[in-house]
């Protein structure tokens, strides 16, 4: 009986991804249902008007949204310029469609030049670090964009503490680290899926359409593997799981066992949880998504 209920939560994330292909019918790329990059600077989820974009194998990162790292920001409509300036008082300065910048006022070429996105300056990755003295991470399985200021360290008390909607919102703005081959992002799947142990926050699995196992050890979130399954197909595995992973059985999923709660996003804007009552009674909650991490909503209880 405890695996059956237990495994409630979990078939509703499986039946959740494998309804959404079955109703669907065949999926286009195309820019509307590619999911937009988000950043995570100094460990918080960052809200724009203008998210990161991919362009040529460059990505390029809206200056903006930098300012949550103490950067002052000023833009020349005229003249289309940005200006940066940083705490210590040192400035840049970029200009729209143009490869060069200036730091200081001292002439810095850029690899490529940076772009005007409806009056965004979004310059590239790379100039960033290199420039303003920031330390990047690309994380390639959710296409996270983590930035982080020379003296920020994650703690990894943020986990354990008594506000469980916070420590599980820390566990998500951490990059998933791999030491394998990703399945790669299905095309057109945008919506994302997190479940957590009851009562929580240092181990989940997430669901893009295929399900990445995650544990967090001393502060680094580390994927176990991924798995994909489809109906009437093989199943595919990466890192350390099998095709034939048993989702009730295997040894990972035992945190899982007793009362898992789910997060996951909808197609207008909403975030809904689920998560069982005492009573077995199924709860569905849902709230408005202002930013990517009001995915993980506050619970009642300790759950």
């Amino acid at each position: 009986m405890k695996k059956i209920m237990s495994g409630l939560v979990l078939t509703l994330s499986l039946g959740l991804f494998h309804y959404s292909y079955a109703s669907a019918g065949p999926l286009v790329k195309s820019e509307e249902n590619v999911r937009p990059i988000e950043i995570v600077a100094n460990g918080e989820f960052i809200k724009m008007d203008a998210h990161p974009l991919m362009d040529n194998n460059r990505l390029f990162v809206p200056i903006r949204a930098l300012a949550s790292l103490g950067l002052s920001y000023s833009f020349n409509s005229t003249t289309s310029v940005a200006t940066v300036q940083n705490k210590e008082g040192d400035y840049l300065k970029i200009s729209a469609n143009s490869s060069t910048a200036y730091k200081n006022d001292k002439a810095i070429q850029m690899d490529v030049p940076a772009q005007n996105s409806n009056g965004r300056i979004l310059v590239p990755i790379r100039f960033v670090s290199e420039s303003l003295g920031y330390k990047v991470q690309y994380e390639s399985i959710r296409k996270f964009v983590f930035v982080n200021s020379q003296d920020y360290s994650f703690d990894s008390k943020l986990l354990y503490q008594d506000d469980l909607q916070a420590a599980r919102k820390a566990a998500i703005a951490l990059p998933i680290n791999r030491d394998f081959i990703p399945l790669g992002t299905l095309d057109g799947y945008r919506l994302h899926q997190y479940t957590f142990p009851h009562g929580r926050a240092d181990t989940y699995y997430f669901n893009d359409g295929n399900y990445t196992f995650v544990q967090i050890k001393e502060g680094d979130a580390i994927a176990i593997g991924q798995l994909y399954r489809e109906r009437g197909k093989p199943s595919q595995a990466r890192g350390n799981v099998s095709p034939e992973m048993s989702l009730d059985r295997d040894p990972f999923m035992e945190p899982f066992d007793h009362r898992s709660v789910l997060f996951f996003e909808n197609d207008d804007g909403m975030a809904t949880i689920v998560y069982q009552e005492d009573k077995n009674e199924q709860v569905n909650i849902k709230t408005k998504m202002n930013i990517y991490s009001d995915i993980i909503q506050k619970l009642p209880d300790h759950k």
